[in-house]
Order: C-alpha cells, then structure tokens, then sequence
C-alpha cells in the first residue's frame, strides 16, 4: 500500500501533462503490484507488465507531446536493452526484462528526459545488490528493485530539473 500511495504522490511535481501525469501514477501502482507478485512468486506477471506498457505508451501518446512519445519510445528500448543485456549473461529473468522496459518508458515519458530510464536501471541495480549483500542472498526477486528504480529516478530526475541541474 505504501509503494502505491508513493506511485500516487511521486507525480505531483512532475511537469507534464495531465494524461501522462495520471498514467504515470497508474503504472507505478501496476509496477507496485508486480512487485509484490515477484517477492511471493519469483516471477513477473506478463498480462499486468503489458497492461503497464501500454498505459505508459498510451499515455504518452494521448498527451499528444512528440518529445513524450519519443522518450517513452527510446526509454523502453533503453532500460529494456539494458535487461536484455543482463539476461543473456543469465543475470535477471525476461519477465525483469519486460519491467525494465515498462520502468524505461514511463520514466522517461513523465520527465520527458530520456537519461530518467538508465537511473532507473542504475537504482534498482543498486537497490538489489545491497539487499542481497546485508542479507547475504545470491538471488533475489528484482520486481521490488525495479520498482524503487523507477521511483527514485521520477524523484531525482525531478528534483534536478527544478533546481535547474537539467536544461
């Protein structure tokens, strides 16, 4: 429930539409709750991981904003490549491919910075491996970390833009 209430408030401050604003919110809840799954499971559900694409996508595409769709566009490819990369070295499942690109798109489409979708990815990475260290686990469910990526690069991302850090 926290996860999604944080999907809910992390979009306030962005500086978007509101079509992308709602759809934004939309996908961290859809993302929260594939989360949840892949902690009980150890596996992503691909019905919910479409439907979050295609929020994203759609949002984007709704808010008639090229630069949006674009970014949505080149930050799935983005943070899912980065996944597919990661997979093919036996590193994470495809069903974390698959959310990496969803984290991509939404990211880059709500910020309308395409750099938002490689902090993602950098975050969750970075939230996985410290969880595995403190509780000296080898593999753990990385739906959670992807989620927190996502999270914290809609934060930081907007942060850096306010303060005038991105132009």
């Amino acid at each position: 429930m926290a996860a999604c209430a944080t999907s809910v408030a992390l979009v306030l401050p962005l500086r978007t539409t509101a079509v992308v604003a709602g759809t934004t919110a939309t996908v961290g809840v859809l993302l929260a709750a594939a989360a949840l799954v892949d902690t009980r499971e150890h596996r992503l559900p691909n019905r919910l991981l479409a439907f979050a694409l295609l929020v994203a996508l759609g949002g984007a595409l709704l808010s008639a904003d090229v630069a949006a769709v674009r970014n949505a566009l080149l930050g799935m490819v983005l943070a899912g490549g980065l996944l597919l990369l990661a997979h093919l070295s036996r590193g994470v499942g495809m069903g974390d491919v698959k959310m990496a690109a969803v984290v991509g798109a939404s990211t880059a489409a709500a910020t309308n910075r395409l750099l938002a979708a490689p902090i993602a990815i950098a975050m969750a990475a970075f939230a996985a491996a410290t969880y595995g260290f403190l509780t000296s686990r080898r593999r753990v469910a990385f739906g959670p970390a992807l989620w927190f990526g996502w999270a914290s690069a809609l934060a930081l991302v907007t942060a850096m833009t306010s303060n005038g850090w991105l132009s």
